[in-house]
């Protein structure tokens, strides 16, 4: 597996995590200060992003925030599928939940809308995309 080094930024994935605006770069913080190490994606927005291509366990990673800014890298360590509706206290925990009903506001907060307007329902069958990764080097 190659490391930070022997790789160049052009050569890594690219993740940008969102806030509530432009301005919020709570995600990026949490993930430096290594309370958030994981992050979950609609299935049908995970592959679909031209921008942000699909990882694999081993992958490093970097981490923008809203503003394009590099500001940190990660190495995917596990990468699957679940439904919405299975999400168990481990994934609420690594994305820096209190609890698995916590997690579940949150996310109905950020992609209920967003989801309904491409007509795009969410449930406990929606299927996510769960990506759990570690801090390899902050910017």
């Amino acid at each position: 597996m190659r490391n930070v080094e022997e790789l160049g930024v052009e050569e890594m994935k690219k993740m940008t995590l969102w806030g509530r605006d432009e301005q919020d770069d709570r995600l990026v913080l949490e993930v430096i200060r290594g309370e958030k190490t994981a992050t979950c994606t609609p299935k049908v927005w995970y592959y679909d992003s031209p921008e942000e291509l699909p990882t694999e366990v081993g992958d490093l990673v970097t981490v923008h925030d809203q503003q394009g800014n590099h500001r940190c890298t990660i190495r995917i360590t596990e990468n699957y599928e679940i439904r919405f509706g299975d999400v168990d206290e481990r994934i609420a925990k690594a994305e820096n939940s209190n609890s698995v009903g916590e997690f579940g506001k949150d996310h109905i907060v950020s992609w209920k809308e967003a989801l309904r307007q491409e007509g795009i329902g969410l449930d406990d069958d929606t299927i996510i995309v769960v990506e759990h990764f570690e801090l390899v080097e902050e910017k």
